[in-house]
């Protein structure tokens, strides 16, 4: 699973970096529209096109009846019923292929999140970095924090027994990628801490679950015999903007996409 994500990372990583100068939603952008012919393509060849073609075609005869015959109230009642049903079927089609392009969808979305959700720190800027131990497991005295020479740890571990958890504030005077070192229980686990000025992928949480790995691909998972369930770090949010107003990165990809994919479906020969 490490070498999944560290592979699909670093193709992130190699179409992204001629952007990595310009401001973060070209980025976003061309990724949104490469992914939404992607998935149109997908979809085609997934999808029964022939049969869609057939009831979309019965869906706007349809409606051609209802504008024509709108003054007869059992013929309109009718064709309403046909519509339904037709909708049904439609539905029923396309559902399959809806099915086969959710895995790729979560695997952009989980790429997109590394990179447009938050930003790195700038130098000088501060953040809380929490370490959480296994459900169970003690919370005992041997937990510690190293930092390398340009991250300074601002206050002691501050400690939740009822959580497992301890928390420090940390601020990165140095730009670069930073290796934090956490011990607790006798084990050790490192986080990586990102600082400067420019948009960059970071990585907000390192973790022993399975699931929560897949959806943060930044770092390797953390051992599973370890006492340590996770150490996260808050980095804030990245702001995007689109023409003076803010936009979020998740509405900014959907709406990108499927316009992407409505431009090119003729040119695919792809019936929707």
């Amino acid at each position: 699973m490490t070498f999944f994500n560290l592979t699909l990372t670093r193709l992130f990583d190699l179409l992204l970096f001629p952007f990595r100068g310009l401001d973060a939603l070209w980025g976003l952008a061309v990724v949104s529209l490469v992914a939404g012919v992607l998935l149109l393509w997908l979809f085609g060849k997934t999808s029964d096109q022939a049969r869609i073609h057939d009831v979309r075609d019965r869906i706007r005869g349809n409606l051609i009846g209802i504008r024509l015959f709108g003054d007869d109230l059992g013929l309109l009642f009718r064709l309403q019923l046909r519509i339904f049903r037709q909708t049904l079927t439609y539905l029923r089609h396309a559902m399959m292929p809806m099915v086969v392009m959710l895995l790729p969808v979560l695997l952009i979305l989980v790429q997109l999140n590394l990179r447009y959700a938050v930003r790195p720190l700038a130098p000088g800027e501060s953040a809380v970095l929490t370490l959480r131990l296994r459900q169970g497991s003690p919370l005992a005295s041997d937990v510690s924090l190293d930092a390398p020479a340009g991250v300074v740890v601002e206050t002691p571990g501050v400690r939740v027994p009822a959580l497992g958890e301890v928390s420090w504030r940390v601020r990165a005077d140095a730009p670069g990628h930073h290796e934090l070192t956490l011990r607790a229980g006798g084990a050790s686990v490192t986080k990586e801490l990102v600082v400067g000025e420019a948009w960059s992928a970071v990585s907000t949480l390192r973790t022993a679950s399975i699931v929560d790995s897949l959806l943060n691909p930044g770092e390797p998972r953390i051992d599973g015999a370890s006492p340590i369930a996770s150490v996260e770090l808050q980095y804030p949010p990245l702001a995007l903007s689109l023409f003076g107003h803010g936009v979020d990165w998740l509405l900014f990809f959907f709406v990108a996409s499927l316009l992407s994919g409505l431009a090119f479906r003729r040119l695919l020969g792809v019936e929707i």
